[in-house]
């Protein structure tokens, strides 16, 4: 017996393992006696000798991270009566950390009560430092493949550099035995854009935080040698097996390029690429930052709009190098005549824009004439020829009572106008009178081409089809007039319907129209062949044309005769014609709408209220009106797929229209959201470019 014990304790030597003995007294591992034999106290850092402790004085050497799961391991075996294998570390008495590892048995009486455990314990603190460092390098590895063509640093938990892969050694300039042992904040010395320390290294944030830490791109790297490399970096905290914090990885690379393209294309996107000077999209924000401060403080500042009245000239004879040289020139001049804090801007062509901060009107008048007159003496040289130039100045006056920033800037557009309608060369200080003469004048311009487009036979229909939704059929197409002039671009109606419904043209428009569509009605049925007009005979005629009539068309006591004098004279079915009246338009003239609508319903024709819901009145008069269609304006329609309150407006609209019997459009459906919404509301027709797009309307002469 003793040479086998003998032997035991020489194997036990041999493996640096020890004796693990514990008694339990009341099946309570917390209540047990810990002993250890001769050497294994040096497990605990202790001399060596037989120690019996208290199982709960032992666990205050394990550490705190590790007493649960060892409590908690060694009663369950117990409570099981079986063996158990566990890891933990201990503190010693100097403060270092030991990783042991125990297996034990659990024996127990003849009765079966559990009466101690018997087993070994030893010391892995070697094992498990080389498994982390494997762990670390094996972490490491995987990084540094990711971020080949990258710099790469890691440090350990304290932020104390370790490791630089070739490329961070080629952008900080620091070699890896250099950096080796120097604080991250030192091998990667990180600066903002404006030269100011960063409030916090990325690796240390990743280490205080212990997550990730995104790209940063406005930050430079000071290499070893003091040179600056814009950056971007980011960092990563690198983890143990156990979930130790063992320290973070930095990748980083240069974006010296792509920087210095980002901030030519922000210059580029706010300045003019000729003259250096801001464009108009940045001389809006100006303005309306300046408008914001009027509002806010009750600033006064002064806003100029600037036409040069000879540069066309010099375009014309010299070029458009001559010219923009010229405006080269100008700018540098003008920027030399006005105060610090003055923004002048390119507004495009030959206009310059000028906003006066903190400027009172008498002032800026003051300034205005003073630009005027360097222009006016400034000389402009071309191979042999000189130029001189002027400019017209409009002024306009930002104050607490100014409206916006597009109105500020038709007003000093106007204002510019009445300038050089003045006899050029001028500043004209904006009034409130300018607007509206400049409105009409405008206005009887388009009289005349009114006039022209009615002799030359310059209208122009298109139809957009009003498509049925949700099984419903008879769709049809609304007629839109357009003007195209010999020369030039097609002309919408919002720019000459204001100057005909304020010189009494529209009626006109109006009647031109229906005839124009009755023509075409015409004109479609004499090209179908004998047995295609036979059918189309037997066949009731669906509202295949809906036709816009403005409000003064209403008032027309002769327009209910003519209309059907074109359906006679063109064999037209009136059920063919559905006529389009605003909602407005028939509130403003309500009696005599319903006179006449009555009339032309008696005959088959039909009628749409369009734009319902903008003149945001009730439904009563719904009730006297012989409607067939309700359009829903498109201010409802156009955002209905993101905004509740259109949504639940035009659903009301809806639902109403078809308790009183009258079929629903949505108007301005672009897209195809919008679309499944006005669907899914059991809207009866949609129109706009999600079903169907503008086509020609042929007019036969």
């Amino acid at each position: 017996m003793e040479s086998a014990q003998r032997h035991l304790r020489m194997a036990l030597d041999a493996a640096r393992m020890m004796i693990w003995d514990s008694e339990l007294s009341n099946g309570k591992v917390i209540d047990s006696t810990v002993k250890w034999f001769a050497a294994g106290t040096s497990l605990l850092g202790l001399p060596p000798g037989d120690l019996s402790q208290p199982f709960s004085t032992f666990l205050q050497i394990v550490c705190p991270e590790d007493r649960d799961h060892l409590l908690d391991t060694m009663q369950e075996a117990v409570d099981k009566r079986t063996g158990y294998e566990v890891e933990y570390r201990v503190q010693w008495p100097d403060c270092s950390r030991h990783w042991l590892a125990a297996k034990a048995h659990v024996f127990c009486d003849e009765h079966g009560v559990p009466v101690g455990t018997l087993g070994i314990v030893w010391d892995i603190t070697e094992r498990k430092e080389n498994e982390q460092a494997t762990a670390r390098e094996r972490e490491l590895a995987a990084v540094t493949l990711r971020s080949i063509g990258e710099g790469v640093i890691t440090t350990n938990a304290a932020g104390v550099t370790d490791y630089l892969n070739h490329v961070a050694e080629q952008l900080t300039g620091w070699t890896l035995e250099q950096a080796r042992g120097l604080h991250i904040s030192t091998t990667l010395k990180l600066i903002d854009d404006t030269g100011a320390p960063i409030p916090e290294h990325a690796a240390l944030q990743c280490l205080r935080l212990k997550q990730a830490i995104g790209a940063s791109s406005h930050n430079q790297l000071v290499t070893r040698d003091g040179r600056h490399v814009a950056v971007e970096e980011s960092a990563a905290p690198i983890w143990s097996d156990r979930g130790e914090l063992l320290g973070a990885v930095v990748v980083f690379r240069d974006v010296s390029h792509e920087r210095k393209l980002s901030k030519q294309l922000s210059w580029n996107a706010s300045h003019d690429t000729l003259t250096g000077l801001i464009n108009r999209r940045e001389f809006e924000v100006q303005i309306a930052d300046a408008l914001h401060s009027a509002k806010q403080d009750n600033h006064v500042h002064a806003l100029l709009y600037m036409d040069l009245d000879q540069f066309k000239i010099v375009n014309d004879t010299c070029g458009h190098s001559a010219g923009d040289l010229l405006l080269q020139l100008l700018a540098k001049m003008l920027q030399t005549q006005m105060r610090d804090s003055d923004i002048l801007a390119r507004l495009g062509g030959d206009e310059l824009g000028v906003l006066l901060p903190h400027c009172p009107p008498d002032q800026a008048l003051l300034i205005a004439d003073q630009l005027r007159q360097s222009i006016k003496n400034f000389r402009f040289v071309w191979d042999d020829h000189t130029f001189e130039l002027g400019v017209s100045i409009g002024l306009v006056e930002i104050n607490h009572l100014s409206k916006s920033m597009t109105e500020l800037l038709i007003a000093a557009d106007q204002a510019c106008y009445l300038a050089k309608e003045r006899g050029r060369n001028r500043v004209h200080l904006y009034q409130d009178s300018d607007l509206r003469l400049a409105r009409r004048q405008g206005e009887m311009l388009w009289v005349s081409r009114l006039n022209e487009a009615f002799e030359h036979q310059y209208f122009r229909l298109y139809a957009q089809p009003i498509v049925g939704l949700c099984g419903h059929g008879g769709g049809h197409d609304e007629v839109l007039i357009r003007i195209q002039p010999a020369k030039g671009e097609l002309i919408l109606p919002g720019a000459f319907i204001p100057a005909a419904e304020r010189y009494d043209m529209m009626t006109a428009i109006d009647r031109w129209v229906i005839r124009a569509v009755c023509r075409h009605v015409q004109s479609v049925r004499d090209s179908l062949g004998p047995q295609q007009a036979y059918v189309a005979q037997r066949q009731p005629a669906p509202a295949q044309y809906s036709v816009n009539l403005s409000g003064s068309s209403l008032s027309d006591e002769g327009l209910r005769d003519y209309i059907i004098e074109q359906f006679v004279e063109h064999d037209v079915a009136p059920e063919q014609i559905c006529f389009e009246i605003t909602e407005t338009a028939v509130i403003a003239n309500l009696i005599k709408a319903q006179d006449f609508m009555a009339g032309l319903k008696a005959l088959g024709c039909r009628f749409s209220l369009d734009d319902f819901g903008s003149g945001l009145s009730s439904f009563a008069y719904l009730k006297a009106l012989p409607v067939d269609y309700l359009k829903i304006d498109g201010v409802f329609i156009r955002d209905i797929a993101n905004n509740a309150i259109n949504r639940a407006m035009v659903k009301a609209i809806n639902e109403v229209g078809h308790v009183m019997g009258i079929s629903t459009v949505a108007e301005y459906v672009e897209d195809e959201p919008t679309l499944a919404v006005v669907r899914e509301l059991g809207l009866d027709y949609a129109q706009g470019y999600a079903v169907g797009t503008l086509r020609p309307l042929s007019v036969s002469d």
